[in-house]
């Protein structure tokens, strides 16, 4: 059964003391549910992720309680930054499997405001005893490492890698939801402090609080209701297990399982890379980005570097990247404002950063250090689903 994403709706972002994940969640699934024209009553699955260092049970019906949401199916997935994509999947397995029939996604974290990540959130993966105290810092800590490989196998540059952060900054200076709006220069990339080396401050993504949410429907649903549904035409996911803190194996490897989720998700699609009209990588650091390029093949292996110097992912270039800043500029959200601003993208709805003639959108996610790759193929109103 063809499915859509009917509905999306993203919160405030940025430094919110005081705001509560929760009220984040409610902020940006109330707008999605308004931006589908649906009502609570119609809505019988929810999805949803906690975060990492809340304990709160059963997250999916607390949310579902507050939003006057009587779910036939509810439940929490976290599978890092590739949940978001791992929800659309599940969404269409329930109303392809007749489950159920609309299908509310939702996450929202407090994190940069939140003492509870301060004390609690380095913890949670239990390997700090072994790495961070030898200055191995969860998430940057393994980009580095793999960052440095790549560099030493390939040549990759850090000015190459600085170029992502550039083509990305300059989609957000458009956006007004975004964290970080003033240009950034080559020039002055370069010349910020390495954080971990070879990663400097503009190669990392900066944690925001902030929420997002979709609603995913029957795309016979959507064509009757909605004004401008945006199919779901393909859908990938593989995991390695290459995970720093249990296979030290992880650093030596320049190729991560995106290669695995875009076989899928081009397949799934029955498209080509030549297809695809803006890419919305994930990018909780700039070698994410380049090794993604190469895994889901737009460019040889090794050759990352390259294709990004050569100009294509900005807004003018052949491969636009993460049009709406992405995690680099907007907020990180683990990958939720990615699918938000795919569809605002094929609805022509981006404003002054819309990409002309966007009709396809590869959407990517990352969970744990390269460990889960998620991938999904989404088409504009009027593509054939």
């Amino acid at each position: 059964m063809p499915v859509a994403i009917v509905g999306i709706g993203e919160s405030r972002t940025g430094r919110l003391t005081g705001v509560s994940a929760l009220r984040l969640t409610l902020e940006a699934s109330r707008a999605a549910m308004q931006d589908a024209g649906v009502s609570a009553s119609a809505i019988d699955g929810v999805l949803t992720r906690n975060l990492d260092m809340d304990v709160t049970y059963m997250h999916s019906q607390h949310i579902a309680k507050h939003l006057g949401i009587r779910p036939r199916f509810a439940t929490d997935i976290n599978l890092g930054g590739a949940t978001a994509i791992a929800m659309l999947e599940q969404a269409a397995l329930l109303i392809s499997t007749g489950v159920c029939n609309i299908v509310l996604c939702a996450y929202g974290e407090n994190r940069r405001t939140s003492w509870a990540f301060e004390r609690h959130g380095k913890i949670r993966m239990g390997c700090e005893d072994f790495e961070e105290c030898y200055g191995l810092t969860w998430g940057m800590g393994p980009h580095a490492l793999a960052a440095r490989r790549h560099m030493f196998e390939f040549g990759t540059t850090s000015r190459q890698l600085g170029m992502i952060a550039v083509a990305q900054r300059q989609h957000a200076i458009h956006h007004p939801n975004a964290a970080f709006r003033e240009p950034l220069s080559l020039d002055e990339y370069e010349r910020s402090p390495y954080l971990i080396a070879p990663l400097r401050k503009y190669d990392l993504a900066y944690i925001f609080d902030g929420g997002a949410a979709m609603v995913v429907a029957p795309m016979a649903w959507g064509r009757d209701h909605s004004a401008a549904p945006v199919s779901i035409l393909g859908l990938g996911q593989a995991h390695s297990g290459e995970h720093i803190a249990y296979c030290a194996n992880m650093v030596t490897t320049t190729t991560t399982p995106a290669r695995q989720a875009g076989q899928q998700v081009f397949g799934a699609a029955r498209m080509s890379r030549q297809d695809i009209d803006i890419a919305l990588l994930y990018d909780d650091t700039t070698y994410g980005v380049l090794v993604q390029l190469e895994d889901f093949g737009f460019c040889r292996k090794g050759e990352g570097g390259p294709f990004v110097e050569a100009g294509h992912l900005g807004p003018d270039g052949d491969l636009p990247l993460n049009p709406h800043g992405g995690h680099l500029s907007q907020a990180h959200l683990d990958g939720m404002l990615h699918i938000v601003e795919a569809v605002r993208q094929l609805r022509g709805q981006a404003g002054r950063r819309q990409i002309r003639n966007a009709s396809t959108a590869l959407v990517s996610g990352f969970g744990g250090v390269f460990a889960a790759s998620a991938a999904a193929i989404l088409g504009a109103p009027g593509l054939p689903a």
